[in-house]
């Protein structure tokens, strides 16, 4: 079972979250209204966004009802003098809180399918040390999940969420592997980091070797000191060093970045944060970002990322942060 939303339920959501907007700015448009009902009707995942959205949109305390009350005809008025000025906010809040809405699928659902599919996992902000039943040593990250399907040829994880560092215990009879969505790591006695961040899954060797590879494609070595990073969606890979004392130093709260993607680097900072984080304008970002930040302190960590990005950080209601890639207004 996929533990992601597909990407029609995602563009599903989007398009939810702009109807609501739309509405909510002219709630007596009725060609609006009956474009609205024949998307709704085109296709039960719309149906579905579009009660998702509502249930976001009310947890956000901005719920305004879109269907008008029976006695009351939907009939054009003319705009108040001024009207313009005072529904600016409204289109300002409701501009944030697109992301909100559409992602509530990601972020909602899937944590809920991971604690279903997990032996282990964690909450965010927290760190977790559990031990397998072959003496393997694993330490998950904030919000992150791991199962284990241990079977007579071979000791398999897969990784759901997040983060995890692996203390491997060598059998020679049976290897180890670790799967990130379609990324696989193979032990060849070692400890090492798996870490996954939207579609990108990174591998960081601390000790010994290990092997890696994306579906068929042929597998290569990675050795202390080295780790290998690949968008699951391009296909594009990433081969790089960072000091084998900074592999997992995560799990004495120091988290280490060397040339990562803002995005990640928000998606990372984000499971140790409390609250959920949102952000915009970060779908093309390639601004590669490093530094060391404590999580302890996940908001000053995020601040500080953020001004080193030149981005801001807008705080939205129910304990959602919204991250604008720039300084403009949404």
């Amino acid at each position: 079972m996929s533990t992601q939303p597909t990407q029609g339920a995602e563009r599903a959501m989007l398009e939810a979250a702009t109807w609501k907007i739309r509405l909510n700015e002219a709630p007596d448009d009725e060609t609006a209204r009956a474009e609205w009902a024949a998307w709704r009707a085109q296709d039960p995942d719309h149906e579905r966004a579009w009660r998702r959205t509502e249930r976001a949109w009310a947890l956000t305390g901005q719920m305004v009802p879109v269907t008008p009350p029976h006695d009351r005809p939907a009939t054009p008025r003319r705009p108040a003098v001024g009207r313009t000025a005072r529904a600016r906010p409204l289109r300002i809040a409701a501009a944030c809180m697109l992301p909100v809405a559409a992602s509530l699928l990601a972020f909602a659902t899937p944590g809920l399918m991971f604690r279903l599919q997990a032996d282990y996992y964690t909450k965010t902000g927290e760190t977790r040390m559990v031990s397998l039943s072959d003496g393997t040593g694993v330490t998950l990250g904030g919000h992150s999940a791991i199962a284990v399907h241990y079977s007579g040829g071979e000791r398999g994880v897969t990784l759901l969420a997040g983060e995890a560092f692996f203390n491997v215990v060598h059998d020679g009879k049976r290897g180890f592997a670790v799967r990130a969505g379609n990324v696989t790591t193979r032990d060849i006695g070692t400890a090492f980091d798996v870490q996954m961040a939207g579609p990108h899954v990174t591998v960081a060797v601390r000790e010994g070797i290990v092997s890696v590879s994306r579906q068929s494609d042929p597998a290569l070595r990675l050795t202390a000191g080295q780790t290998w990073a690949i968008d699951q969606h391009t296909g594009q890979a990433h081969r790089g060093t960072i000091d084998p004392e900074d592999v997992g130093s995560w799990r004495s709260g120091q988290m280490v970045l060397n040339d990562v993607r803002f995005s990640d680097a928000v998606a990372v900072l984000g499971r140790y944060y409390p609250g959920t984080i949102v952000t915009r304008g970060l779908e093309d970002d390639t601004i590669p970002v490093g530094g060391v930040y404590d999580l302890h302190h996940p908001r000053e960590a995020l601040e500080a990322l953020c001004a080193l990005h030149g981005s801001r950080l807008v705080t939205l209601p129910a304990g959602f942060t919204l991250v604008l890639a720039d300084h403009k207004t949404p």
